[in-house]
């Protein structure tokens, strides 16, 4: 009768368990779903996304579980070896180094690029306001900003991802910025894919630091600035960049590394890009043959001088598809632009 009912307590606590996991990755999701702008056709997809990301809670009582059947069997036979357990476990602690550490963290990388001005240069992309990121991500990289001492800031693009109804009010830090911001819209902002945001980000931030600089030149006392539409929206002319003077180094900002096609015969000193997040999940030489194979992209992160000119692309804060990211921190980057020969 005692064994009977140690069974039968055994199932209860394991429906118990089972019981709550369904309700922990529905409810939760269900609960938060309805604040977010998402498209009809996108809906489906935007449900899966907040259920994986809620549902990556449930690591940590399987690593936990892991890892004690793992040191059981180790203290019985001094191996850690011939058990899925110790497998598991430390799937466990890498996702969840993936998932929970590293995209909560916020760096700042400094490259020396040769240019023919000295300039300091603030590069930030791809934060992704919306289901994974939330707004004290973006407060905690205006925050970083504030702090630095730099002389120029610029966006890349792609300020959101399925982003929240408020979107107001998910934007609200870019309005502390101490100095201006150019930027130019990524893909997500621009229904590729995604709701049409070009003109609701516009308007919730006019008036704000942040200056949208899509097919403009912003002339500065030593320098010309440049922005381009999204490469997928195919209206990234630069005919506008080849009528322009070369008494001055022209720096051109885009979104996707693609758009380095638009700048064949332009003559500029420097273009700067996002788009890759590095791939989120950075595995060396592995992470650039998919990008050139799935992706025709060649240029995944960092410094590159191309055949067309010179080309940075920042990795980016947010991220898209899966909330991981390892190997790939949030970044922001500081190009120290210097003069030959200093």
């Amino acid at each position: 009768m005692s064994a009977m009912n140690t069974g039968r307590a055994r199932w209860l606590v394991r429906t118990a368990w089972i019981v709550g996991i369904v309700l922990f990755c529905i409810v939760w999701p269900g609960l938060e779903y309805p604040n977010f702008d998402i498209e009809p056709q996108e809906r489906a997809k935007a449900f899966l996304q907040l259920l994986l990301l809620h549902g990556s809670w449930l690591l940590w009582p399987l690593l936990v579980q892991s890892a004690v059947k793992a040191w059981r069997r180790f203290r019985e036979h001094r191996t850690w070896r011939g058990t899925g357990a110790t497998a598991l476990a430390v799937v466990c602690v890498l996702l969840c180094y993936a998932r929970f550490v590293e995209p909560n963290e916020l760096v700042v990388r400094r490259t020396v690029i040769p240019a023919p001005i000295d300039l300091n240069i603030a590069v930030v992309a791809d934060i992704h306001v919306g289901i994974y990121t939330r707004p004290a991500k973006l407060a905690q990289v205006v925050d970083r900003l504030n702090a630095m001492h730099v002389d120029l800031v610029l966006f890349a693009g792609d300020l959101t991802y399925d982003p929240p109804k408020n979107l107001a009010a998910a934007l609200a830090p870019l309005w502390r910025l101490n100095k201006p911001m150019y930027a130019v819209l990524g893909n997500h902002d621009v229904e590729l894919p995604g709701p049409p945001l070009a003109n609701k980000i516009h308007r919730v931030l006019a008036g704000s630091p942040v200056h949208f600089i899509e097919h403009r030149v912003i002339d500065f006392p030593s320098f010309r600035l440049a922005g381009l539409y999204d490469w997928w929206s195919a209206r990234d002319d630069t005919a506008f960049l080849k009528a322009l003077p070369h008494d001055k180094p022209l720096l051109v900002l885009m979104h996707q590394p693609h758009s380095l096609r638009a700048l064949r015969g332009v003559d500029f000193a420097l273009a700067m890009a996002g788009h890759t997040h590095g791939g989120q999940v950075y595995l060396p030489w592995l992470t650039d043959e998919v990008f050139l194979l799935t992706r025709d992209e060649r240029y995944v992160g960092g410094y590159y001088d191309t055949p067309t000119g010179k080309l940075f692309v920042t990795t980016g804060v947010g991220v898209t598809g899966v909330p991981l990211r390892f190997n790939d921190p949030p970044v922001i980057d500081v190009l120290e632009l210097r003069k030959h020969g200093h």
